[in-house]
């Protein structure tokens, strides 16, 4: 570890800002210092960040515990093993600017990346121009919701689909009793009136007698 490493021991468990400004700026709590990085949690996770590119370090307060998403910390010894143990996840790499990318890292060199983009777009990024990297979680937290109102929706849309169902069913259940009341009615005013010509019948046979 060098110098620099070893003086941010002192700020271990501390919430720190990386840099004064611009994209690369955050704030979070410094949890591991190692050899060429150090690792900081904040809201987004675990933030790994190549100690090349940090300008500044500032004490911004004491511990608090962050509400972010669950995940395991990485432990190795340098900042190179860390990419290839993030190989075949969805990361993100740098906090802001042109340069973020946000997509699956498949391969790992021992001098560049190559990351897949949602677009199926192939980036190949230079591991010295990488300055933060960490675990893409967004995206897979708004897939599941828009799945979940997907299947909200089907739900409903099936829902309302046996509803109309339901309907069309008592509307034949209704259409075929009226049938059958309407033919039952038809039937009785035939027997009726075959009836009635039948009396007829006999009376005249009986006047004509």
């Amino acid at each position: 570890m060098n110098k620099k490493g070893q003086s941010m021991r002192g700020l271990l468990g501390k919430v720190v800002k990386i840099n004064r400004g611009g994209p690369e700026s955050f704030e979070g709590t410094l949890v591991k210092v190692s050899s060429d990085y150090m690792v900081v949690r904040n809201k987004e996770g675990f933030i790994y960040v190549n100690e090349a590119h940090v300008k500044s370090i500032t004490e911004a307060g004491h511990s608090h515990r962050e509400k972010g998403p669950k995940q395991k910390l990485i432990h190795s010894n340098d900042f190179h093993g860390v990419l290839k143990s993030l190989r075949l996840k969805r990361v993100q790499i740098n906090q802001g600017g042109p340069e973020k990318l946000e997509g699956v890292l498949v391969s790992v060199t021992h001098n560049r990346l190559i990351i897949i983009l949602k677009n199926n777009e192939i980036v190949r990024v230079f591991i010295h121009h990488v300055k933060t990297i960490s675990v893409h979680v967004h995206g897979h937290n708004n897939e599941n919701h828009e799945n979940n109102n997907q299947s909200k929706d089907n739900q409903s849309k099936d829902n309302k689909s046996n509803d109309n169902k339901s309907k069309d069913n008592k509307s034949n259940d209704n259409q075929t009793r009226g049938n059958q009341s309407g033919a039952r009615n038809s039937n009785s005013r035939g027997n009726q009136s075959r009836g009635t010509q039948a009396q007829g019948n006999r009376s005249a046979k009986k006047t004509a007698k």
